[in-house]
This record gives structure tokens, C-alpha cells and sequence, in this order.
């Protein structure tokens, strides 16, 4: 991968190299938890990738399920949204991936008609996500396409699902007396940093990605190489929140990255959206993470070359030719013939580092190179780590998610449950 930076002039090497210091105590806690294969410590999802164990039940897997051509999805945010962001790069068309997060009749619906056509259920995979087992979205789905399912395939259907959450939940206990193929995860890995074990890495092997050449990424992540890449920018995340800039836009400038940017902003926004810190000091310095496509460059992109203060922009692009078009000479579009796409593309997407260089509005750029399946985790693991970092640089507990249990038990008063 490639990283190129634009900053504020308050951000010179000797700030960055004060905030480094400042973590130098949480970076030898991280390098022992990932030395000692610590499965006590929430750090543990950066190095659970390795376990044997896991390998074994992923190879088992696909086994079971090798021949499918629909895997559906079934479950939200953490449990969810990193998977999509892989697939969304590394989608050959080999198998569907259908997803069913919030409680929608006519997403159900959709994925019904889309599966109408499916004559036999070894065809379909299904994963049924949920950390807690009880997560109402989540439920809601699994049980309504079930019963639709279930009159079509009969009791057969449920040894073509998989339960996947912390041990002892009752949703396993459940998924167990089915007959469905149950698998736990770790309990101390919260569900936004679950991408490398068991909750992202199954269901990434049905759908027949390289697991290992994203889990060497994600391991990698923790190296001295990248994770000096990482300190730097946790200090320089948080030098920007402490000049008040509250707006950090994650610019996907292709759209298969669009979920990529999903995926980070559950990570960032839950980790380090709290109302108070560890001594119990109100936060009052933040971002709100967005994410924008080049489409945005005749909206937004108006918004912040204008002046828009307190924006800090993350373009994320790919370095990629393996498709490309020219340009025909003649018709519609013809000044532009002596170019391909890609060409074209390259060219925007210096044309607007130049503009926002010329309009003083930092940035930093990551361009993946050819070998995605390792760029990606190595990515993802950057930044699950770099979270860290920040949340520890800001006295903040990086794990917890106390406000998000708020909107659940008033869902729970309103249904009487």
C-alpha cells in the first residue's frame, strides 16, 4: 500500500513524535497481548487470526459448503459490515452474497424473489450473526426467512446455516437444537473489532475468498514496519480533533470501497463516541465519520473546497489495471481518446489532491496495490489498531458501547418484551 499525507502546518515532526511517545506504555501492552497470544485482553482480535484452531474450522467449512451460489448474511453492524467491505473488493461473482441487518419487510421480500429460483438448499449458506444472541435485528430476520425457507427445504435447511457468537448464548443453544453447525468466537473481542476471527473470516471463506493471504495482512498490521505507520497517524487523528476539526470524511474513490468505509465508521464512531473518559472528564473533542464517493465531488466536494472549516478528509483508492477501457477518438467524449479509464481516473484523482493542497485542506491517501486480498487486512488491521491508539491517546476506553444498549432497551419497553 501507498500513504501520502497533507497536513496543517501545527503538525510537525515534533508533535508527532510527542504523541508516539505518549503511547510508547499502550504499544508494549498491544506487542505483549499479541507476543503472548493473550485471549484475556480485547487487543486479542489482533492476533486471534493465527489460532490453529481457527484455520481448522475454516477449512472444515468449506468443505461442507463448497458448491454454493448464495450465501445470505444475517446480522448487523460488527457482525456484518466487514465481511461486505471484503466482498465488496474482492467479489468475483463465484457466490451472492445477500445481506439482511436492519428489520425491513421489503429487503426480506427482495431476498426471497432473488432466491425463488434455488431448487436445491445445498445451493444455500446461511449465517446468522449476533455476539450477544440477542440482538432484536438480528432475530427477527433469522426467524421470518426461516419459516419461509423451512416450507420450502423442510427441516434440511438448518445444515446449511451456521450460528456464529460468544459461547452459552441462548441464539447458539437454539441454533444447536436445529441441527445447524454452531461456532463461537471469542468472548473478549467486541463485535466492531471482529473482522479477524471467526465472525468475518467464515463467512469470507464461503464466499470463497483467500483467507490467508488477509489474515497474513491483518497480522502484519502489528509489525514495526506498519505499526510505526499506525502511532503517527493516531497522533495525527487526534492533533486534528484538538484544533476542532469535527468532520473526518472517509473518501471511498471507487465505490467497491464504499463498505470499507462502512465497516470503519461503526469501528471509529463506537470507539471512541463516549460521553466520558477513563477519570470521568466529559469529551467534548470528536469526529463524525462520513463517507463520500466521487459523486460527491459535484456536491460536497463544492461544500469543502469553499472553505468549510473542520474537515479532514481520508481518501481511500486502488492502484489497479487489471480492467481498463480506452477511449474511443471518435464521437462523444473524443478530446479524451489518447487515455483509458484508468488513465482518466488517475488524473481526477490527482486533480483533486492538487485542489485541496491549493485550498490548504489536509488529507491523508491510502492507495491498495495489486495483492488485495493482503492489502485489505493488512488495512483493516491498521486501522483497529490505530483506534486503539486514538481512544488511548484520548483516555478513552476503546471496547465499551454503553449508549448503543440505550436505543435497545427502549425498543424492548415499546414491544413489551
Amino acid at each position: 500500500m501507498y500513504f501520502s499525507y497533507f497536513d496543517v502546518d501545527s503538525l510537525n515532526e515534533k508533535v508527532i513524535a510527542a504523541g508516539v511517545k505518549k503511547l510508547s506504555a499502550y504499544h508494549a501492552k498491544v506487542q505483549t497481548v499479541i507476543k503472548m497470544n493473550d485471549n484475556t485482553q480485547s487487543e486479542f482480535s489482533l492476533v486471534h487470526a493465527q489460532d490453529p484452531a481457527l484455520h481448522d474450522t475454516i477449512d472444515a467449512l468449506k468443505k461442507q459448503f463448497s458448491g454454493i451460489k448464495h450465501l445470505v448474511l444475517i446480522g448487523i453492524g460488527g457482525s456484518n459490515l466487514g465481511t461486505e467491505a471484503v466482498h465488496s473488493v474482492l467479489d468475483t461473482g463465484a457466490v451472492t452474497l445477500h445481506s439482511l441487518d436492519t428489520v425491513s419487510a421489503h429487503d426480506i421480500e427482495q431476498l426471497l424473489q432473488a432466491l425463488q429460483g434455488v431448487k436445491s438448499v445445498k445451493k444455500i449458506a446461511v449465517c446468522v450473526i449476533s455476539k450477544s444472541g440477542n440482538t432484536a435485528e438480528t432475530l427477527v430476520n433469522a426467524n421470518v426467512l426461516f419459516t419461509a425457507l423451512e416450507s420450502r427445504f423442510t427441516a434440511a435447511l438448518y445444515r446449511q446455516v451456521v450460528f456464529i457468537g460468544d459461547p452459552g448464548t441462548e441464539l447458539m443453544k437454539v441454533g444447536a437444537r436445529l441441527g445447524a453447525t454452531v461456532v463461537t468466537m471469542p468472548k473478549i473481542v467486541g463485535g466492531r473489532y471482529s473482522v479477524a476471527t471467526e465472525v468475518g473470516l467464515v463467512p469470507m471463506a464461503l464466499l470463497g475468498h483467500d483467507t490467508d493471504t488477509y489474515i497474513a495482512g491483518i497480522l502484519d498490521a502489528t509489525k514495526e514496519e506498519f505499526e510505526s505507520v499506525v502511532a503517527e497517524n493516531a497522533v495525527r487523528l487526534r492533533h486534528y480533533m484538538s484544533k476542532n476539526f469535527r468532520h473526518y470524511n472517509f473518501f471511498a474513490f471507487e465505490p467497491r470501497l464504499y463498505k470499507l468505509g462502512a465497516w470503519y465508521r461503526q469501528l471509529f464512531a463506537e470507539s471512541i463516541g463516549k460521553e466520558t473518559d477513563r477519570a470521568g472528564k466529559k469529551v467534548t473533542k470528536g469526529f463524525l465519520p462520513t463517507i463520500a464517493t466521487p459523486v460527491e465531488l459535484h456536491s460536497v466536494g463544492q461544500l469543502y473546497l469553499s472553505g468549510f472549516a473542520g474537515v479532514y478528509t481520508d481518501f481511500v483508492t486502488f492502484d489497479d489495471d487489471t480492467i481498463d477501457y480506452s477511449v474511443s477518438k471518435k464521437g462523444v467524449g473524443k478530446q479524451y481518446g489518447r487515455f483509458t479509464t484508468q488513465e482518466v481516473a488517475t488524473a481526477i484523482y490527482g486533480g483533486v489532491m492538487a485542489a485541496y493542497q491549493e485550498r490548504q485542506l489536509p488529507y491523508r491517501s491510502t492507495i491498495f496495490d495489486e495483492n488485495l486480498a493482503y492489502s485489505i487486512g493488512l488495512f483493516m488491521g491498521m486501522r483497529m489498531l490505530e483506534t486503539m491508539y486514538v481512544a488511548e491517546l484520548m483516555n478513552l476506553n476503546a471496547f465499551d458501547q454503553p449508549n448503543v444498549e440505550l436505543y435497545k432497551i427502549k425498543t424492548r419497553e415499546i414491544l413489551g418484551l
